[in-house]
């Protein structure tokens, strides 16, 4: 008996029509399976999952069925080849940008030397090197590349002194609890290449104060040239340690400390 009659539109629209007519007077009952929850057949996994009853799915995911279906499993150098250029197909590697170097010169008179820089750092770079930097702002008494505090003015300490660190802020707070008489950088001394500025001034003891985080070779040059230069001028460096020391013991006695 031939099948042909099966893809007759005219059959095709009578057993639609039999079947909508069935549904509505109920004659067919739609049941839905409630899940099966399984556990995880890999030792490393013991996840519980939902499933359907008929299915034979042993794993939670792929990832695990093929922890333990492929242990120990080696491929040839063919597959693996094949495999990495299936991988590739799919995940094609992101297009490689080129930037476009720029060329600035530097602004050092001495130097004038041409380096090329990216676009983004055309309008901030101005020296080809930290030397012709320092040799352009070195005689600065702060120098900017130095200075990597939180710079402003502290009401509660003096509303007419910008301190250029939090440190610096808190060994004033330190001093004027102490009663001790302070000034904020007062005098600034000639050092022939560099201009030396020290943080503070006691001038009861006749003392300078000068707050270091740490010593680049930078201020280890004007600490030498300044203790050469000026040998019976005291001054103090507190550094690290030494500021470490003094936050542990002033710093639940000062309310704003930073």
């Amino acid at each position: 008996m031939s099948g042909n009659f099966y893809s007759d539109s005219k059959y095709k629209h009578l057993q639609s029509t039999i079947a909508k007519t069935n549904w509505r007077l109920g004659k067919y009952s739609f049941r839905i399976k409630p899940l099966q929850n399984r556990v995880c057949c890999s030792r490393d996994c013991d996840k519980t999952f939902a499933i359907k009853p008929y299915l034979k799915q042993k794993y939670c995911s792929r990832r695990c069925a093929a922890h333990v279906n492929n242990l120990g499993r080696k491929h040839s150098l063919e597959t693996r080849q094949k495999i990495s250029s299936t991988i590739k197909r799919f995940c094609p590697p992101p297009p490689r940008r080129i930037v476009t170097l720029l060329p600035v010169q530097c602004l050092n008179a001495n130097c004038k030397k041409v380096f090329f820089v990216p676009p983004y750092m055309a309008t901030k770079r101005k020296y080809c090197s930290n030397y012709c930097h320092m040799q352009i702002i070195g005689r600065n008494t702060t120098s900017p590349k130095a200075s990597r505090g939180k710079s402003g003015i502290r009401p509660d300490i003096d509303d007419s002194i910008c301190f250029y660190s939090t440190w610096e802020a808190n060994i004033a707070r330190v001093l004027t609890l102490m009663n001790i008489n302070w000034q904020y950088s007062p005098k600034i001394f000639d050092l022939g290449k560099h201009t030396y500025r020290p943080d503070f001034y006691l001038p009861d003891s006749n003392l300078f104060l000068e707050v270091k985080n740490y010593m680049n070779d930078y201020s280890r040059e004007r600490d030498r040239l300044f203790r050469q230069k000026y040998p019976n001028i005291k001054l103090e460096i507190i550094s690290k340690e030494k500021y470490k020391q003094l936050e542990s013991v002033f710093k639940p006695l000062i309310y704003k400390w930073e």
